[in-house]
């Protein structure tokens, strides 16, 4: 073939070769205009205004085919006419129902047949006459819907009786029946529990229970009263005994920030800082954050004098803590981490991605995306975040970051610390860091006292369960 020919070739393999022409194209071994004509089922070239009904051809400017049955001096292109089935019929007059059956435009569909909607409900066999505008379907009779309801095909007395699912389920009032979910159960022995978005009824074992607690990962639950207990961590626990995350609590020593303990904090003078706690006679709680009082630091009040905290130009700003990562090169990390000079042993090293950052207020504004956790290996699905460094130093030159951490919830704006870690992202960094977490022991001691607690509640559980039952 030469550069200036088209090959056209068809289904059993014979080639014909053609001129090349703009706005051509090949049909089998023909070549044809495709602004006129197109090909048919890649078999035959035919006009662009005709078509095929059946086993007729026909002109589609002079003729309409419904399912082919082919109908004359009706266009196929007329907006005026539609197929309902094998009929055709014009849109201002009639109006097709099921694919089938034609009625008139002024009235609706029900089923196979036509209703008048002022006088008539659709229900499910059919249209109905209706006497109020408050009676509804319900299957295929009608319900007054100020007193009554529909459970399923059922219409019942909602001043007495409940409807538990759409199966037609229902209980009566004022019994010791109730609904669970769309199953019905005897609330005088047993109690309705939902967790972990699952219901599942569960014995009473004792007769003034009113709810239940579930322990999620084994599956294990007990009823308990609200007045005299409540449920934390799968665990059912009295109103004297306060927790705080899985650690009992006393208020008057103990202190819980946020889900943080600390024993006999209140006893040793401290507060709470965000999650943290502090002395009010050496340290200062400002947004969250604890500074010593050796800065003189003043909380959201302007200083009386602002040519006291201006800074020179040429001056170059400590950075320490978090907030080492403005000036400190790769080689200081690295080397910090081999001799365990940040302390690794949080909840999470998160890998981030700086988006943008900015100077305000004295202090470094950086909104990044949380990507994942190093340590538990969990996906944020690209969580956004603005987080604020308790300094004001240059540009971060870094474009992604390490940041370990023992917050869990994230908002909108998080306030790092000198207890937070930021680390530039590099290969090397990220391999000490999880080489220095695997030999931290506050982790591995954890896991095995959560493990050890949930071994311990199951058997507790069982062995409940078997005294009972011997003693029965």
């Amino acid at each position: 073939m030469k550069s200036n020919e088209r090959c056209c070739k068809d289904l059993h393999g014979d080639v014909a070769i053609h001129k090349k022409k703009p706005y051509m194209k090949c049909c089998q071994t023909e070549y044809y205009n495709k602004g006129s004509h197109y090909c048919f089922r890649n078999r035959k070239i035919l006009p662009l205004h005709q078509k095929l009904c059946g086993d007729q051809l026909y002109d589609t400017r002079t003729n309409k085919c419904c399912m082919k049955k082919l109908y004359n001096n009706i266009s196929d292109n007329d907006p005026d006419y539609d197929c309902c089935g094998v009929k055709v019929f014009h849109k201002a007059m009639k109006k097709c129902c099921s694919l089938s059956n034609l009625i008139p435009a002024a009235t609706s569909c029900c089923q196979k047949e036509s209703y008048n909607t002022k006088t008539e409900r659709c229900c499910d066999n059919g249209p109905i006459k209706f006497q109020k505008h408050s009676e509804q379907c319900c299957g295929a009779t009608l319900y007054d819907s100020k007193t009554q309801g529909c459970c399923g095909t059922r219409s019942f007395n909602i001043s007495t009786h409940t409807c538990c699912s759409s199966s037609g389920n229902m209980v009566a009032k004022y019994t010791d029946n109730k609904c669970c979910g769309t199953t019905t159960y005897n609330s005088k022995a047993k109690v309705c529990c939902a967790f972990e978005n699952k219901i599942e009824i569960v014995n009473k074992s004792e007769d003034n229970h009113d709810s239940c607690c579930s322990s999620g990962s084994m599956n294990v639950s007990e009823s308990f009263s609200k007045n005299t207990h409540y449920c934390s961590l799968g665990k059912v626990i009295s109103n004297e005994i306060k927790m705080c995350g899985s650690f009992e609590y006393k208020k008057d020593s103990d202190i819980c920030c946020q889900g943080v303990f600390e024993k006999d904090g209140k006893l040793n003078g401290k507060k709470c800082c965000g999650v943290g706690t502090f002395s009010k006679a050496t340290h200062l709680c400002c947004t969250n954050q604890i500074y010593s009082r050796k800065e003189r630091r003043r909380c959201d009040k302007k200083p009386s004098n602002g040519l006291l905290n201006r800074r020179p130009r040429n001056m170059k700003t400590s950075a320490k803590g978090v907030c080492r990562i403005c000036n400190d090169s790769k080689r200081f990390f690295v080397k910090a981490l081999k001799s365990n000079g940040f302390d690794v042993c949080k909840r999470q090293a998160l890998k981030v991605r700086i988006i943008s950052q900015r100077r305000h207020s004295g202090k470094r504004r950086i909104k990044m995306i949380i990507q994942t956790d190093l340590y538990s290996e969990k996906d944020y699905e690209r969580k956004k975040i603005e987080v604020l460094l308790p300094c004001s130093c240059r540009r971060i030159r870094a474009s992604k970051a390490i940041l370990i951490t023992e917050l869990e919830d994230f908002r909108e704006t998080v306030r790092l610390g000198d207890s937070d870690i930021l680390l530039p992202w590099y290969s090397s960094v990220r391999k000490h860091v999880l080489r220095q977490w695997k030999t931290c022991k506050t982790k591995k001691n954890d896991l095995v006292v959560n493990n050890m607690l949930e071994i311990k509640s199951f058997i507790d559980y069982k062995y409940n369960k078997l005294t009972e039952k011997n003693l029965k």
